[in-house]
């Protein structure tokens, strides 16, 4: 996580924690007008503490458990009446203490010092809205997806045509958002629907809360390597991307590939693999061409732990281009 998004995300939870207050306010005002009862419940329930306070002050062992006892009993019968009065007027039962996002958290993001699944859940959005696929590819999902332009004809190498082809390939990949278990790499030609895939399972896991980090390796790599002098954030991104319950590398081979980037690679791969932490990724280079580009070590490990799904075809966005 970049230290923007983590600005941005404090920035929001900061207006979380003020609409709560404005919303707290309003409805205690609006109650306390209609439910005049309430505002002396309100004030009553408001002293136990002090009470309590004075009972640990001033009663001797002998009677202090019987004091709290009556306190006990008093607030909560103030508590019942306090709820009977709102559901009498038409109110819920909660209308005056339900005004967080997360009733959780409070709306500060963390509890007891860790961060809460609605951080967690804000940093994958933020991460995502930050992300080259969300600007580039916003409108792809499986809903959106059509295999109008995959051939009918048989393909020899495949055995069938490529269209009847890519039905199971969508198959596979709408089992695999469902349920996310295994690796898979997305391997052929530019236009062939990778990146379309890869975005359409994002979404479908964000739809359903999944902690998910989707980026084109461009990206995700230039991000690593900006944020290697900022210690926090180097640690936060990692973080995400190591830690995420599914990562998808999307176009593998278009980062500036050196010793660092390579040496990134393998650590993510070796860490989620070891973790059994779900990641795919897609790339237009060969499996052959892994092995060249990257290492050894690299490519033993995609070969041995992903499931290697080739695309065939032609270039859709050329193939659209032409139709018009």
């Amino acid at each position: 996580m970049t230290p923007e998004i983590y600005g941005r995300i404090m920035n929001e939870y900061n207006n979380r924690q003020n609409r709560a207050l404005r919303l707290a306010d309003r409805r205690r005002e609006e109650i306390f007008a209609k439910i005049p009862r309430i505002r002396q419940i309100c004030e009553e329930l408001g002293g136990v503490s002090a009470l309590m306070a004075r009972v640990f002050e001033t009663d001797d062992l002998s009677h202090r458990a019987q004091r709290l006892n009556d306190i006990k009993s008093r607030t909560e019968a103030l508590i019942k009446e306090k709820k009977k009065l709102l559901t009498d007027f038409g109110y819920p039962a909660d209308y005056m203490e339900n005004v967080y996002v997360c009733p959780i958290c409070r709306d500060t993001g963390f509890v007891d010092d860790e961060q809460c699944s609605c951080f967690k859940a804000c940093v994958r959005e933020k991460m995502y809205e930050d992300s080259s696929m969300k600007s580039e590819n916003d409108g792809e999902c499986f809903e959106a997806l059509k295999l109008d332009f995959y051939s009918d004809e048989i393909n020899p190498r495949i055995g069938t045509s490529v269209r009847k082809y890519m039905e199971e390939v969508v198959k596979i990949c709408r089992s695999f958002a469902n349920a996310p278990k295994g690796n898979m790499l997305f391997t052929g030609g530019t236009g062939l629907g990778k990146s379309f895939l890869c975005h359409s399972i994002a979404k479908e896991l964000l739809s359903v809360n999944t902690d998910v980090v989707c980026d084109t390796a461009f990206s995700l790599f230039d991000k690593l390597i900006k944020n290697r002098f900022d210690i926090n954030s180097e640690r936060e991104y990692k973080d995400s991307i190591f830690n995420c319950t599914v990562l998808i590398i999307d176009d593998l081979g278009t980062e500036t590939i050196n010793q660092i980037t390579a040496a990134e690679l393998f650590n993510i791969i070796n860490y989620r693999l070891i973790n059994k932490k779900p990641t795919v990724i897609s790339t237009n280079l060969s499996i052959e061409k892994i092995k060249e580009v990257y290492s050894e070590r690299i490519f033993s490990r995609i070969v041995g732990e992903y499931r290697v799904i080739p695309f065939f075809g032609s270039d859709i966005r050329i193939l659209k281009k032409r139709k018009g």
